[in-house]
């Protein structure tokens, strides 16, 4: 790493014009990148490798409404200078429309603004992250910020008396079908000692708990483990796209839990679509456990539309580059052997299926009969190595209704999800700028 120049008194050192070549002549380097290939060129691709499947036409659509989760996120410095320190903030919420409200604007040669705002119906969330060499609440240290700020979050979140920590322990202790007693918890973050184990019984009126060890507190938001990746000295930056992916999850899971207390035949009328595969990934894959036997609960005694769009990453990559071979209204359904042969690196004849410990579904790729390509996250029965066509339920409901929510805005891009991640994205410019000035004028600096 080079020398940069800090106040402008000397000048920065830059790097070498001429290093190149030591790498270019080291036979080892050359005989490394030998052994190296990467992923097959679609003309070079054998769809024998995974099912296909022929998508079938509704003759009645069950689907009533749309609801699309998304999130949107920046980080701003707050003190620039030397100690420097980051907030991240975080906006992210559920946007809601009625698929009569769509049907009926493709039908009009004019759009009116108003009739847009019928699609625009959204909740949103605020939540502020401090990312580094910040103290909330008198917490002691860095990690201990996160911690009661994202517990504080859950606990009171403005829905009255619906908070998130509800419909999480719900979902942790399994309540919707035979509830689970125990979690437990990789480590404590107060003390560190190892396999916690947080009884449901034990659990104080306030979503705590006490370490059997250090007798310290332990909030139930800490079995997201984020405690584990953050240090106090370089920051906690290493948890901002993982609680990102949270909160797009548990959005879900409390409209679910909501639904499921209000009205549950309403959910057979529903399309969930989240933004982004439907898995917990990092420090908060455990959670997927009782996620996927949520999805399971609900398939087999209830049903359950849930979709999570792909829009980035190799799959995304890989749908682009077979496009042309693939008919139009097909699903390639994907197994290991096909991805671990065409999409990213790994053993065709592994076991243990691909995504086992952070996925509650299966990924497809999807051609529309417009040349549309998706690639769909969407819920199985059981997580196979081999999936085929009936582990997935409602596999032509869901297809044919994400046809019918094109969107032209971009590449393949659904109506709902463009207009949630509209609705609450937050740009570097002029966002992330507005949000530092008013996170200034607002944090208490004495």
């Amino acid at each position: 790493m080079a020398y940069t120049s800090k106040r402008g008194r000397r000048p920065s050192e830059y790097a070498s014009k001429s290093s190149h070549s030591y790498i270019i002549n080291d036979p080892e380097v050359a005989g490394f990148l030998a052994n190296c290939d990467y992923p097959k060129k679609s003309e070079e691709i054998n769809f024998d490798r995974a099912p296909i499947y022929e998508v079938k036409e509704l003759t009645n659509n069950p689907i009533k409404n749309i609801i699309a989760v998304d999130a949107g996120r920046t980080p701003v410095p707050v003190k620039k200078e030397f100690p420097s320190s980051i907030l991240t903030f975080y906006q992210f919420g559920a946007l809601y429309f009625s698929m009569d409200d769509l049907d009926s604007l493709y039908v009009k040669p004019f759009i009116e603004p108003s009739e847009i705002s019928k699609l625009k119906e959204i909740q949103r969330f605020k939540f502020i992250l401090p990312t580094k060499n910040i103290r909330v609440n008198g917490a002691d240290t860095l990690t201990h910020s996160v911690r009661r700020a994202i517990y504080d979050f859950f606990m009171n979140n403005p829905q009255g008396d619906k908070k998130f920590m509800e419909s999480y322990k719900w979902l942790l202790f399994e309540e919707f079908h035979t509830p689970a007693d125990i979690w437990k918890l990789a480590s404590c973050p107060n003390c560190e000692a190892k396999e916690i184990q947080l009884l449901k019984n034990d659990m104080a009126t306030n979503y705590t708990f006490e370490c059997p060890h250090c007798h310290e507190k332990i909030y139930l938001t800490d079995t997201f483990r984020l405690h584990e990746i953050i240090d106090d000295e370089i920051g906690a930056s290493g948890v901002v796209g993982y609680l990102g992916n949270v909160f797009e999850q548990l959005v879900l899971v409390h409209l679910i839990w909501v639904i499921m207390h209000i009205k549950p035949a309403l959910l057979k009328e529903v399309l969930f679509i989240k933004d982004g595969p439907l898995a917990f990934f990092g420090q908060t894959a455990n959670i997927h456990q009782p996620m996927k036997a949520l999805v399971s609960h609900l398939i087999e005694n209830q049903n359950i539309f849930i979709a999570g769009l792909e829009k980035s990453g190799a799959f995304v990559e890989h749908a682009d580059e077979i496009a042309p071979k693939m008919a139009p209204n097909t699903a390639i359904i994907l197994n290991n052997d096909y991805i671990y042969r065409y999409i990213i690196p790994g053993s065709p004849n592994a076991t243990d299926p691909y995504g086992s410990t952070t996925y509650y579904g299966r990924k497809i790729i999807y051609k529309a009969d417009d040349e549309r390509v998706y690639v769909i996250s969407l819920p199985t029965k059981n997580i196979s190595a081999n999936p085929q066509v009936d582990d997935f339920p409602n596999l032509d409901i869901i297809l044919q209704n994400i046809k019918k929510l094109k969107s032209d805005m971009y590449d393949s891009a659904l109506i709902p999800v463009s207009l949630a991640n509209k609705l609450v994205s937050l740009a570097n410019h002029p966002s992330s700028v507005i949000l530092e000035k008013f996170a200034k004028k607002s944090m208490n600096t004495h």
